[in-house]
């Protein structure tokens, strides 16, 4: 009798963590219309744009990443390598127009972005320790 609700209660436990496992936060979306109706960017995952980076300079393109802001740190990643725990990066530059502020930023530190705007290989960002900037952020969803 004891073991059987040992196991009801895991069950209910497991139940409880898979509920609020799947509880997703809304996606909010600043974006310039006209500019997001007009450029028709390059869809690209972050891991390819950085093998490929430098055949990408000067296009628009759209890609996901982990979005990181701190003390002289403003830029998308890759997922950590596995093996070495380093990820790539791009520095940001948003367009000003984009209107987002540093209280949406803080939100987001870490979490996964999606971005639209034009590569620049060269503009290496902050210390040029970045492969690339990608400048002109028309679009930026989390």
């Amino acid at each position: 009798m004891r073991s059987s609700n040992l196991i009801q209660v895991f069950i209910i436990f497991i139940l409880t963590l898979v509920i609020f496992s799947c509880k997703t936060t809304p996606n909010k979306t600043f974006r310039i219309v006209d500019l997001d109706t007009s450029i028709n960017p390059t869809k690209i995952s972050i891991s390819e744009l950085a093998k490929n980076y430098k055949s990408y300079h000067g296009r628009y393109i759209e890609t996901k990443g982990r979005f990181h802001s701190a003390f002289e740190e403003f830029a998308i990643y890759t997922n950590k390598n596995i093996f070495t725990g380093e990820a790539d990066g791009f520095w940001l530059e948003p367009n000003e127009a984009l209107k987002i502020d540093n209280l949406d930023f803080d939100k987001i530190n870490g979490k996964l972005v999606t971005l639209k705007g034009r590569i620049d290989t060269t503009d290496k960002g902050h210390l040029s320790s970045y492969f690339a900037t990608i400048k002109e952020i028309y679009f930026w969803q989390y």
